[in-house]
């Protein structure tokens, strides 16, 4: 989900540069390996979340309780809050789109059954989509080796979606996590047509909101209310998946985008769906099949050309 880094468009102020030395303590490996294990995280908890209680409630509370961290966040730090149609019609199409389409439609396809690796790449090649979707929304010009990425990237998800739909009766419910990559690509199209800048602590928090009133009535109408059971597992893996993956993961993304290249945070999350494949081996029992590492390998590295920005233009030496 490299297009993430979209939302992060008005830094925070800091009043004072930290000592080097702690500057490079947290801007070094260890905050590259802290993101990636709370962005992958979020598929591990997903799972546990959705066998306590139904996908759209877990998503519902999820949002919810993100959504007033984030909040209480932004009225603390006296954070700018959108102001115009322009920008909350924005955030509410965005929030509809990345955050209830994505994850509300990941986590039906996750309590169906579709493996833990399969909804990690599919939701991770949202560079691939938005880089096609760019090209007829937003008149974007790909260069040919993004062209041959993007391509690869399509190949590796076809292979991917292959293998599950015949190794196994729930290959269609794999439509469901692609559709909300879908959904994501299509609201990081809005975000980048419309130019509108966001803060990113009052711009989530009204995002998530967005979805979690989304959410409250499908829970309602398809699983018969939106409680949840309070136990350890449903407690733990709501309370990673609200403030460990949507708060300090994006706190950390954000991090990173301040002092990185924006394409040096995208790459990391190529890593997330292989880590979340291995991971779901002896935790769910998900033991990868070729077709799934297969797709895995061609459709990172699909992804990996799909991002490369293009090399500027060389001025000719003067003869």
């Amino acid at each position: 989900m490299g297009d993430l880094i979209a939302t992060a468009t008005a830094p925070l102020t800091v009043d004072a540069a930290p000592p080097a030395r702690l500057r490079r303590l947290l801007l070094g490996p260890g905050l590259s390996i802290g993101f990636v294990i709370l962005w992958t995280g979020g598929y591990i908890a997903g799972p546990i979340g959705v066998t306590q209680t139904g996908p759209l409630t877990i998503t519902f509370w999820r949002f919810t309780v993100a959504a007033t961290a984030l909040a209480l966040l932004a009225v603390l730090t006296r954070a700018p809050w959108p102001r115009g149609r322009a920008a909350w019609a924005q955030l509410i199409a965005t929030g509809l789109l990345m955050q209830a389409g994505m994850f509300g439609l990941s986590y039906l396809g996750l309590s169906l059954g579709v493996p833990v690796g399969l909804v990690a790449l599919l939701n991770g090649a949202s560079p691939v989509l938005v880089a096609i979707g760019g090209t007829v929304a937003l008149c974007e010009r790909l260069t040919p080796l993004q062209w041959l990425g993007t391509f690869t990237g399509f190949t590796g998800l076809a292979v991917a979606i292959v293998g599950d739909w015949s190794a196994s009766t729930i290959g269609a419910a794999a439509l469901l996590p692609l559709a909300g990559t879908v959904a994501f690509a299509a609201g990081t199209l809005v975000q980048r047509r419309t130019g509108a800048s966001m803060d990113l602590r009052t711009g989530a928090a009204v995002q998530m909101a967005v979805a979690a009133m989304v959410m409250l009535p499908l829970a309602v109408i398809f699983e018969g209310g939106a409680g949840m059971p309070v136990n350890g597992a449903s407690m733990g893996a709501l309370g990673f998946l609200a403030l460990g993956n949507s708060g300090v993961a994006f706190a950390l993304m954000f991090l990173m985008l301040r002092h990185r290249k924006a394409a040096d945070t995208a790459r990391l999350l190529l890593l997330v769906a292989p880590l979340a494949a291995v991971a779901a081996w002896p935790l769910f029992g998900q033991r990868p099949d070729a077709f799934l590492w297969i797709g895995l390998a061609v459709t990172v590295a699909g992804i990996a050309l799909a991002i490369r920005p293009a090399d500027p233009l060389r001025p000719r030496a003067a003869s």
